[in-house]
């Protein structure tokens, strides 16, 4: 036998990897592999792709890949740098200027383009006032400008007419509908005109000691322009900033590395639930083919020759398995790609070798560390276990053969996020799910004999095969758990982040700010607003002032680069270094919370002010600190009498410091407002305020468009990758429950010799996936809410909140889910004869 063994093994492993495949008995691991291969690389590329159109839609809001921004101009070698890697490159020039029209002036926000601007995204014009039929260009022709809506309405002009800015003359050519990176932080600038670059010079605008600010756009291979921006880094001042989109505009940052995040989540599922569904597979296919294994013993194989023989055959399917699921992972990513396309083209993100890379990666760690342990024990079967039979002993012990894909799963985790909170999160939540499980499912099943003992027969029998086969209904529940609990969780987080992004912009956000308003000019303002069902915040005086000192202690400008350096080069405490936008309020405005102290009483005659937290935080402002403000040649000192929570990102009305009304009874303001105008009220509001030359207004449509496109998009991909993680579990909970047919071919035959009738025994089935579903549920709703509180507060930067509505959705869609696969998987089974089912079981 020693010579048969030493040269047949790898015929031996050929015919029976052939054998099995051609009657179906590798389906299960077959397609548990795939299913890990497919998922993640589908997964993975899907994720990929999309991260990278969001990045590229992003960056249509920067008008370029990267930005350096400067208050002067930059050093040639830049320049030559630039040239070197062939970078498109534009310039853009800011500064704010007086522009005049017969007798009418205003004073305006200056771009001034050369004519590569924009390197990404569309600048937007209308040749008509009404803003219709907008056409992408680049910068204006020598001698033209583009100018905001507002300029034609306040300026008393036309398209087509003159405008003089410095000491030279332009033609309107058109206005402006969109500009790409107009800034996010530009809610009280001035109007806009653009102007091309080579007609600065003649305008005679930049004198000496002139406010200027220049933008130098980069546009080329993400590797280069990091390297390049490796090595500019250095040589910039504390004036000088390189951005990308992420640090460019904070919301916009902020929404695309919180979806980056959740795109990598759902894909990691995908790698737990394929794991799940690999290691679900080879403990039953080490189990099946234990009987072969011992007969090969007792006809004299020896171990080595057994190795050889499983080790050549796991090999061949593994590798059979991967090549099929980078194949499906492919279809599955163009399917994804369809779907997405009409709401986020992914014909510019390339498809890299990182989806490739890591698939087969996973698979091969897939079929090695989840397959070792079962298939070493398939090894060393004993030949006597022929007589014996195959009961399987469980060990409540953690080996190395356990810690092995535990250690793999996390290394799979790790590689693929490169996030260690978010991989040890999900491993741990995990981990604690399936002990908590072990005995927690035991006993519910326990509970349930009892419950069934009064039931009918089918309850009866269900609930007693659930407690007949603990060890393995626990195990059957730990994947149960973990797939509706991955579901569960991806389901909730994509609702608590989109929730949150919708809460940034509710209905009713304001989309258009006026400044400079007289007090003479306030009813008018306001009546028209009435009138015309304009919603607005109401009208909110304005007091430009400096925080001089606190407790009487003079302030002092501390750089926030080296706090700790000025501090102690400096005597007199923090100050915040510039001038605020100060106000008074009777009432506390919506969206804020008094968080220590109290709000004023209306007609309250004792000076007081309110702090916003944060600034609170920084300065170490308490409660009773007395706060000397100077305005123009006024200066008060009032005590602070509350701190409150001020929800920034809701685009409302709200101040750093608020005053009662009191404090600035005898000092000259004017006032702001925020308005929700319609469409189509836009036209009727530019003429209304025509009236009034002093009032800026700001309009940020479309910057919220820019964001409400960018978060739709998202909000698709997130759908299309939640599809597939179901489709995952789906197979995780198919393969469970093909995992334990041989048993209940066995029962079935029994019961079926004994007479019991069909229907008794599909309801009894019934009945004990429904119950096993129903436990699952509530166990992965606990689970869930674990892991979302982990996920919440340590990955993505959110307030915890309970989720009681998904725990009776995951109870309900356990019960279901599981009830209806499992019957499905046994329906075949439950249709068979009696003598059919003897002989399978012989």
């Amino acid at each position: 036998m020693s010579k048969l063994t030493s040269s047949t093994w790898f015929k031996q492993s050929i015919r029976l990897l052939h054998h099995e495949l051609r009657k179906g008995e590798l389906t299960i691991v077959f397609l548990a592999i795939v299913l890990a291969v497919a998922t993640v690389f589908s997964l993975t590329g899907f994720s990929d792709q999309v991260k990278q159109a969001l990045t590229t839609n992003s960056v249509n809001t920067l008008a370029a890949d990267r930005v350096l921004r400067t208050s002067t101009l930059i050093p040639e070698e830049i320049k030559a740098e630039t040239e070197r890697y062939g970078f498109d490159f534009a310039q853009k020039v800011q500064l704010k200027s007086m522009v005049f029209s017969s007798d009418n002036m205003l004073l305006t926000d200056l771009d001034i383009v050369t004519s590569e601007y924009p390197l990404r995204g569309d600048l937007l014009i209308s040749k008509s006032s009404d803003l219709q039929n907008p056409i992408a260009v680049k910068s204006p022709a020598v001698g033209e400008v583009w100018v905001d809506q507002g300029v034609l309405g306040r300026m008393d002009t036309a398209i087509g007419e003159q405008v003089d800015i410095g000491v030279a003359s332009f033609t309107i050519a058109g206005v402006i509908v969109n500009i790409p990176d107009r800034s996010f932080a530009s809610v009280f600038s001035n109007p806009t005109i653009i102007m091309n670059i080579a007609d600065l010079d003649k305008t005679e605008l930049i004198q000496p000691g002139s406010r200027v600010f220049y933008k130098y756009l980069f546009a080329g291979d993400n590797d280069d322009l990091i390297e390049f921006g490796e090595w500019v880094k250095p040589k910039l001042n504390e004036s000088q900033d390189w951005v990308d989109v992420k640090s460019s505009q904070s919301r916009i940052g902020r929404t695309l590395d919180t979806a980056e995040k959740f795109l990598s989540l759902a894909s990691m599922l995908g790698i737990v639930l394929a794991a799940i569904a690999v290691a679900v597979a080879s403990r039953r296919y080490g189990q099946r083919h234990k009987p072969t294994v011992a007969v090969f013993k007792a006809l004299g194989a020896t171990n080595k020759h057994i190795q050889k023989v499983y080790v050549l055959h796991w090999s061949l399917l593994s590798v059979i398995s991967i090549l099929t699921g980078l194949l499906v992972g492919y279809g599955l990513l163009q399917l994804g790609a369809m779907g997405i396309e009409k709401y986020l083209s992914l014909t510019s993100s390339s498809l890299t070798l990182r989806p490739f890379t890591i698939a087969v990666v996973t698979g091969l760690i897939c079929a090695v560390a989840f397959a070792i342990h079962p298939i070493s024990k398939l090894i060393a079967t004993s030949p006597i276990a022929v007589i014996k039979g195959f009961e399987e002993k469980s060990s409540s012990k953690l080996n190395v053969y356990q810690t092995i894909p535990l250690l793999a799963l996390f290394l799979l985790l790790y590689i693929f996020s490169n996030d260690l909170v978010m991989s040890a999160s999900l491993l741990f939540g995990g981990i604690v799910v399936s002990i908590i499980l072990l005995f927690v499912g035991k006993f519910l099943m326990g509970l349930g004999r009892t419950a069934g003992t009064k039931a009918g027969k089918s309850m009866h029998l269900a609930f007693a095969n659930l407690k007949r086969r603990a060890n393995e209904n626990s195990v059957q529940l730990v994947s149960f758990t973990l797939a509706i609990q991955l579901l569960l969780l991806i389901t909730v987080m994509k609702s608590s982040i989109l929730s949150e992004w919708q809460q940034q912009m509710p209905e009713g956000t304001p989309n258009h700010y006026l400044i400079n308003i007289t007090n003479e000019e306030v009813p008018k303002i306001a009546d028209f607003a009435a009138e015309n069902d304009i919603q607005t915040q109401g009208f909110f005086q304005v007091f430009r002032g400096r925080l001089s000192a606190i407790n009487g202690e003079a302030t002092v400008k501390v750089d926030k680069k080296s706090d700790k350096a000025d501090e102690e080069a400096t005597e007199g405490r923090r100050g915040v270094g510039r001038e605020l936008s100060l106000t008074w309020q009777e009432e506390l405005s919506p969206l804020t919370e008094v968080v220590k102290g109290q709000w004023w009483d209306i007609g309250d005659e004792t000076p007081q002010v309110s702090v916003e937290e944060d600034i609170a935080e920084r300065l170490a402002i308490e409660l009773g600190d007395q706060l000397t403000f100077t305005i123009g040649s006024d200066e008060f000192t009032v005590p602070v009498t509350s701190i409150r929570d001020v929800n920034w990102q809701s685009r409302q009305l709200n101040f750093y410091m608020i005053f009662n009304k009191s404090t600035f009874s005898e000092i000259d303001s004017t006032s702001i407002s925020a308005w929700r105008v319609a469409e189509e009220t836009k036209p009727l509001m530019f003429d209304f305020l025509s009236q009034y030359p002093s009032i800026s207004i700001i309009d940020i449509d479309a910057i919220m468009k820019q964001l409400t496109n960018m978060i739709d998009q998202m909000s698709i991909a997130i759908e299309l990758i939640l599809v597939l993680v179901v489709l995952a579990g789906s197979l995780v909970l198919v393969a469970q429950v093909q995992a334990s047919m041989e048993e209940r071919e066995r029962e079935l035959a029994i019961l079926r010799t004994l007479g019991a009738k069909g229907s008794l025994l599909r309801n009894s089935v019934l009945f004990e996936f429904v119950a096993l579903g129903a436990i699952a549920g509530l166990m992965a709703s606990i689970a869930m809410e674990i892991a979302v509180f982990f996920l919440q507060t340590q990955v993505f930067d959110m307030d915890f909140s309970l989720h009681f509505e998904f725990w009776l959705i995951g109870i309900t869609a356990g019960a279901a889910f599981v009830g209806i696969i499992g019957m499905l998987s046994c329906w075949r089974l439950l249709n068979l004869s009696s003598v059919t089912l003897i002989r399978r079981t012989m």
